[in-house]
């Protein structure tokens, strides 16, 4: 790295954030932990996980750990946090669809959205393939190239934006427009409930010069056709969707798609109905019960499945079956320990001194450097490591002043 990129890593430090991309050089103890987590993303089993931790223990940090090694090991991968800034509900499929579609990113790439899955697929489609399995899959995509149905998707909704931002971007139809057009119906669905016409003649009808569905006009009107609908049948279709960002990610070459949800204890604090905790509730079963084939983390506090259902009793729901929440897996984290903050220390140090062509270990002696990291995790507070990094990255700036 040159120095301008490590004074780009320290500008994030400063805020007691490592940086993306850099979040594993930042992370320090709770080896264990770290080794399973990094054995169940190699092995690439479908599955779900509760990643338990205290407020300010690293829950965000351990996700976004995770995103950086998926990425690493060739996945793609959605991070979404649910808090009132997102606006995402647990209770409604067809958000965690469409902030799932929003925020998946792959490899090697900057941007984030459909439009990287999309990308992957016509890449995929337009390069020539030894693997005879994955070139199977991609013809039952697409029908041979035919593109007049799909034998892979099972969401209509779906298959429907894909086929019409590929057909835009091999055919340059409509340009730019059409395939963002397709991009914004999935990443908010229920914007268009009303406009069924039009995302038929947009996206249908309008590209018929290209592929021929054989479906009558009729059919994308009805509601309980479900060919454009997220939210019938207990949302069914957002479902399938859901799984199908999973299967569209294999067929472009990637592992599998990787869920990770952030501040999940939000179905509890601000969903104030217990009919949308209750759904939400639900949801989360069926995530760890399979309905997502891929991998999903959720971070929440040890107390998590007690406080659900103290919340559940408290509404009156004698008859709930709380075992469920009994049965949900769970990995709990470890606490950093003050050698660990040490070594955390160490790394800011190192860092500190390439991005300003000094050397901070002349002038901070480690029994220094040992006292002021003892200094901050003595006092009470949650967020023990980000205090320490930022604490840390001070001094650093002060005795650079000095030295200078």
């Amino acid at each position: 790295m040159t120095p301008a990129e490590v004074q780009r890593i320290l500008e994030s430090l400063r805020k007691g954030i490592p940086p993306d991309g850099y979040v594993r050089q930042f992370t320090v103890g709770r080896k264990p932990e770290i080794d399973q987590l990094t054995a169940k993303l190699s092995r690439g089993n479908s599955g779900a996980l509760l990643l338990k931790a205290n407020y300010g223990s690293g829950k965000t940090h351990l996700l976004r750990f995770i995103r950086e090694t998926a990425l690493q090991e060739g996945f793609a991968v959605s991070y979404i946090a649910l808090d009132a800034r997102s606006a995402v509900r647990f209770n409604r499929m067809d958000q965690i669809f469409a902030a799932t579609a929003k925020h998946v990113e792959v490899p090697s790439a900057s941007e984030k959205g459909p439009s990287v899955i999309f990308g992957a697929i016509l890449k995929a489609l337009t390069t020539p393939c030894d693997d005879v399995e994955r070139k199977q899959c991609l013809d039952k995509l697409s029908n041979g190239g035919k593109w007049d149905h799909s034998d892979a998707l099972k969401s209509p909704a779906l298959f429907i934006a894909l086929r019409a931002w590929i057909t835009a971007s091999m055919h340059g139809k409509a340009d730019r427009q059409l395939t963002k057009e397709a991009e914004d119906w999935i990443c908010a669905p229920w914007s268009y409930c009303s406009q069924r016409r039009w995302l038929y003649q947009r996206f249908v009808s309008g590209l018929r010069a290209y592929f021929r569905d054989s479906r009558p006009e009729w059919q994308f009107y009805q509601p309980a056709t479900g060919v454009f609908d997220f939210r019938g049948g207990d949302y069914r279709q957002s479902w399938d969707a859901l799984a199908d960002l999973d299967r569209l990610a294999q067929f472009a070459g990637f592992k599998g798609l990787i869920l990770l949800v952030d501040e999940f204890e939000d179905v509890i604090y601000n969903l104030k109905r217990i009919n949308y905790q209750e759904a939400a509730f639900w949801n989360l079963f069926r995530l760890f019960d399979g309905w997502f084939p891929g991998l999903s983390f959720y971070a929440v506090t040890p107390g998590f499945v007690e406080k659900c259902k103290r919340r559940l009793f408290e509404k009156g729901k004698y008859d709930y079956d709380y075992t469920r929440f009994e049965e949900l897996p769970a990995f709990e984290m470890s606490p950093l320990d003050v050698s660990d903050l040490e070594d955390l220390a160490m790394r800011i140090m190192d860092a500190h001194g390439v991005a300003y062509n000094w050397e901070p270990d002349f002038v901070m002696k480690r029994s220094q450097l040992k006292s002021l990291v003892g200094r901050v995790a003595s006092v009470p507070v949650q967020d023990r490591a980000r205090q320490t990094i930022i604490e840390v990255v001070k001094s650093l700036d002060r005795m650079l002043e000095t030295v200078a």
